[in-house]
């Protein structure tokens, strides 16, 4: 097996995670807000297996991947293949505009 990659997170990526977290808090409850994390979280460890798994938006940025999960959300990422890292730029939900932040982001 090839070697995992680490993930690393912008720290604007953990600002759209709370923010993901009350969205959904607020008009569904903290139950169904924790388990979005979850899938969340869940499809974002998954890239330390496979962090070229995602379709390429070199048009938004040069090396972008965006990889949807939890059904509305996406999770935006660049891949460094000489450091092993991948780095979590934004994650964008139910229609937020996670291009913007992602060239906040650079």
């Amino acid at each position: 097996m090839s070697e995992r990659y680490r993930l690393r997170y912008h720290p604007g990526a953990s600002d759209d995670l709370f923010n993901i977290f009350t969205l959904i808090e607020d008009y569904a409850g903290t139950q169904i807000a924790n388990r979005k994390l979850s899938e969340i979280e869940r499809v974002t460890k998954g890239l330390t297996d496979f962090p070229h798994k995602a379709s390429p938006r070199d048009e938004v940025q040069p090396g972008l991947r965006v990889l949807p999960a939890a059904e509305k959300a996406v999770i935006c990422f660049t891949v460094d293949d000489a450091d092993k890292s991948v780095l979590i730029l934004a994650v964008g939900y139910a229609g937020s505009d996670w291009a913007a932040r992602v060239k906040e982001r650079r």
